[in-house]
């Protein structure tokens, strides 16, 4: 198994995506109610895009070059 990607990774960025995640999950009925069926992506407690399709939304992310680390989810019914 080759973990050489642990070496690049920021643990600093890897906490802000879990704190993030847990946010999404601790809301996660909020989240059924107005984003069923898409995904979504979360910055400091807030949702700042989404779209049924992850390719379309991941385009939209990459153009607008964020430069603190977004979690991507995608809400089930």
């Amino acid at each position: 198994m080759n973990l050489e990607f642990v070496k690049d990774l920021d643990l600093e960025n890897v906490k802000k995506i879990k704190e993030r995640l847990e946010w999404f999950y601790l809301n996660y009925e909020y989240f059924k109610r107005y984003y069923v069926g898409k995904h979504v992506a979360i910055k400091d407690q807030k949702v700042i895009d989404c779209d049924r399709s992850l390719d379309t939304l991941l385009e939209r992310l990459q153009i607008r070059d964020y430069r603190d680390p977004i979690a991507v989810e995608f809400v089930y019914p």
